[in-house]
């Protein structure tokens, strides 16, 4: 094992928020996993586990009742907070009325709906001062003592304890946020319940953090990690060839290269994830709002040609949403808009565009990485070959990017990713596809899906339920919100010194990241 224990490797760009109850994107929850951990979490299989909770909820030891609406979490009696002082139910419970307040506009807010009172709650933007503390007030969670949590549901929810084993849930500390107010993530302010702390945010460079005197679980063999923010991809592999980062991807269309060269090879960390991209449309702007150039426009993308071109043959084209892996994977789901460029332009004709040079001028936003300008140029040439579009494109900032689409503001389209959060098709529909959905950028509504996934949300039959969500998902394959394009495989390089990496399907922007407590550094 070496002396210097430190794990170095890229972020790609700044975090928006490190903040658990706000983050939202992979890199930020790669951040917040390190820093704080909550009352369950996941085993390297995907199953649950307990954290910070003394055990699982269950109907056999009393945690959850017959009924299925109230769920009781006993805690772990030596839980710390960094600073030495307990973790307390009391944490959870202001954490999750934090995560549901409506003047936070937190992202994942509507995966919690379940709890009792919460939906209304977070819903009340509009409402007076006295209105909204009355309602936080009626909402399902409680400590009756300070090592019990419990939760009380509106109805049934048959993956509510998944939905408890991610991040937005995590414990905060209520005196910290007070007393720091937007500048309590900060190094030096932030105070967590995870293996590490946050000792330096140089924005727009690096964070490092450090191992935890006071964690209370088994102790990471890590004493450092650094997270770089180097945005071109390239940039990040001559860091990695330099040594200078332990980690690193694979630039995009450079995979059959990297896995012919004899040293780099031996070097690959290759797997399947269960990640779905996508090209996102605003659906409120024409000529977007009309369900048939969404639909044309989608015909006119040669997936297969994407994968082989611009991904080095890595990955898998697809025409649907729920990746293999997951239940609810179809893989013959939107085979009718498939690459076909006469059936494009018939379809675009029967929108009212014959003439496609009266389509209005076409913007396509991305935030500015080698990646991402890889991809935008794919689909530019696209549009120009199959169609004789012009799509004009707009790089921006990564945090102006990701602002724009938290404010579900673009311009057209944009690329979308989306990772599994927990293996079940209620991640993947309703949070993206749902009317007013936290993660619904598309600006996409449909009644009926809305319906049926209300439905699905609380069917205790999982074949039932799955069903459901099969057909909820044939909806929005059909109404076309975004173009369905490649669901991700994991490519990256990983220096032999670091040992012991643990991977899941699920990490989020660096594989390993659920299980940083494991590896460790051999000699360099």
């Amino acid at each position: 094992m070496a002396d210097k224990q430190e794990f170095r490797v890229n972020l790609a760009g700044e975090p928006d928020s490190i903040d658990p109850n706000r983050a939202s994107f992979s890199t930020e929850i790669t951040i917040v996993k390190q820093l704080f951990q909550g009352v369950l979490g996941f085993n390297q299989d995907l199953s649950l586990k307990p954290v910070t909770a003394a055990e699982i909820p269950s109907v056999a030891n009393g945690g959850i009742s017959a009924a299925g609406l109230t769920y009781t979490f006993k805690l772990r009696s030596d839980v710390k907070w960094s600073d030495g002082k307990a973790v307390v139910a009391g944490d959870y419970v202001y954490s999750i009325k934090r995560m549901l307040d409506p003047d936070l506009a937190t992202d994942y807010a509507s995966f919690y709906y379940s709890i009792k009172g919460a939906e209304r709650y977070n819903g009340a933007g509009n409402e007076s001062a006295d209105t909204k503390a009355a309602l936080k007030a009626f909402v399902g969670v409680s400590a009756p003592d300070d090592k019990t949590l419990k939760i009380v549901l509106e109805s049934p929810k048959p993956t509510f304890l998944q939905i408890m084993a991610l991040w937005p849930a995590y414990p905060v500390r209520q005196d910290i946020i007070e007393k720091y107010g937007a500048k309590w993530t900060e190094a030096g302010n932030l105070i967590g319940n995870g293996p590490f702390l946050l000792s330096e945010w140089v924005h727009q460079d690096h964070i490092t953090l450090t191992a935890n005197p006071n964690y209370w679980g088994a102790k990471p063999k890590l004493q450092k990690i650094t997270f770089k923010m180097i945005t071109d991809i390239n940039a990040e592999l001559a860091a990695y060839k330099n040594n200078e980062l332990d980690m690193s991807r694979v630039p995009p269309g450079t995979e059959k290269a990297t896995m012919a060269d004899p040293a780099m090879s031996k070097e690959l960390l290759r797997g399947a994830d269960l990640v779905t991209f996508a090209f996102q449309f605003n659906v409120k702007k024409a000529p977007f709002d009309n369900k048939l150039v969404r639909q044309g426009l989608s015909m006119a993308i040669d997936r297969d040609a994407f994968v082989n071109q611009v991904r080095g043959g890595v990955g898998r084209a697809t025409t649907s949403w729920i990746p293999p892996g997951m239940p609810g994977f179809d893989p013959n789901l939107g085979s009718e808009f498939k690459f076909n460029v006469t059936k494009a332009k018939e379809t675009l004709a029967k929108a009212g565009y014959s003439d496609l040079s009266k389509l209005p001028t076409l913007t396509f936003q991305y935030s500015d990485t080698a990646g991402n300008r890889t991809i935008s140029q794919f689909l530019q040439g696209q549009m120009k070959q199959n169609l004789g579009i012009d799509i004009k494109l707009e790089p921006m900032e990564s945090k102006s990017f990701q602002a724009l689409i938290k404010e579900n503001n673009i311009n057209n389209f944009a690329f979308l990713g989306w990772g599994a959060d927990y293996p079940d098709p209620d991640n993947w529909l309703p949070e993206l596809y749902g009317t007013g959905a936290g993660n619904n950028h598309t600006n996409y509504s449909n009644p009926e899906f809305d319906k049926l996934a209300k439905q699905a949300d609380s069917e205790l039959d999982n074949t039932k339920r799955l069903q459901m969500w099969a057909q909820a998902q044939k909806m929005v394959v059909d109404d076309a919100p975004v173009i369905f394009l490649f669901n991700r495989e994991r490519f990256w390089l990983v220096k032999p010194s670091l040992a012991d990496l643990t991977v899941t399907s699920m990490d989020g922007g660096v594989p390993g990241d659920s299980f940083f407590t494991v590896p460790y550094i051999a000699k360099r």
